[in-house]
């Protein structure tokens, strides 16, 4: 029976990340209620070594999966090389760390999972690999260029925003076409493919543009990847919610039960975690849908490590700024 791996980074510090053990809860909630523990080989949870301790006791609740937790500092030895703050971006650290899933997993293909992603329809493993290709959400690139154009300026080939590409998490890769990718910027810098990324961290490059513009380089998207067959349901849902609007709105607004009622068109939903809405809100807009437990969890918001993440964006802003000036 084909399996699917699962890579799932979390961290519970920081801007962004405080309510992540409850957006787990609530992922986690809805793979129970919509799919089989069996559907995954493994699911790899990865923390920082600082939370490794925490995250023992909350991985508990999702334990009817297969967990493996993983401690980032074991692998991700690189990145204490990166020391100044603005050097490591969340947003690339936890990139990188999926772009390591080969190294970890026995799967050809893996589930790529963010804290604040949640499934909306019933799946098994047939609805996700089809004819041994992953179902794929593709949207036009023009809807993102600014992602685009760095990833492939760092794999020094044309970006192509007249096509489509793969969208964002959840997505599924070929652990195949990862190795491939981390291969060709090796042979591009000739340096470890971690380094070459965590040294990029002024450029907006991202882990999917990265993925799919060296893949279709190498003529091997098809072999890999499929769109829905007619009359199947997509990846992902037409609509997520990545804003908040005022008040919430869009929370309020989103059409919960088009997406979970007979005629939704996609298997998986967003409401983005820099929303920043409560995850009680997201539970009443949900709930109704499917059983959700929200375990109890420490609510980290210490305001000086969110004064080190924001002067770290600052002060890389002002070398992006810098660097354009003497570019002119």
């Amino acid at each position: 029976m084909t399996k699917l791996s699962a890579i799932l980074p979390i961290k519970t510090r920081g801007r962004h990340y405080a309510d992540n053990i409850a957006r787990c809860d609530i992922l986690f909630s809805s793979l129970r209620a919509f799919t089989s523990p069996a559907t995954f080989d493994r699911i790899l949870v990865v923390v920082p070594h600082d939370e490794l301790a925490l995250a023992r006791e909350y991985v508990k609740a999702w334990s009817d999966f297969p967990i493996e937790l993983v401690d980032e500092s074991v692998h991700m030895t690189a990145f204490t090389e990166f020391t100044q703050p603005h050097q490591i971006r969340p947003w690339h650290r936890q990139q990188i760390i999926k772009l390591y899933s080969p190294a970890l997993i026995d799967t050809e293909f893996f589930m790529v999972l963010d804290p604040d992603v949640f499934a909306v329809q019933p799946f098994t493993i047939d609805d996700l690999i089809l004819d041994g290709r992953a179902l794929t959400y593709p949207q036009p690139r023009m809807r993102e260029p600014h992602l685009w154009r760095p990833s492939a300026q760092l794999l020094q080939q044309e970006p192509h925003l007249e096509r489509d590409g793969i969208w964002w998490t959840p997505a599924i890769l070929s652990r195949t076409l990862v190795q491939a990718l981390q291969r060709r910027l090796e042979e591009l810098y000739q340096r470890d493919w971690i380094r070459v990324l965590l040294s990029n961290y002024m450029i907006d490059w991202t882990e999917y543009t990265l993925y799919w513009l060296n893949a279709e380089r190498e003529g091997l998207i098809e072999r890999y990847h499929t769109l829905p067959p007619a009359g199947r349901r997509g990846l992902h849902v037409n609509e997520s919610v990545w804003y908040a609007g005022k008040d919430g709105r869009n929370l309020n607004d989103w059409q919960a039960g088009k997406h979970f009622g007979p005629d939704g068109d996609g298997l998986f939903a967003v409401v983005q975690s820099n929303t920043y809405l409560p995850p009680d809100r997201v539970v009443d807009k949900l709930g109704p849908y499917f059983p959700i437990r929200l375990q109890p969890y420490r609510r980290d918001t210490d305001p000086l490590r969110r004064a080190v993440e924001i002067y770290a964006a600052l002060t890389r802003r002002a070398l992006r700024l810098l660097r354009q000036a003497k570019e002119r």
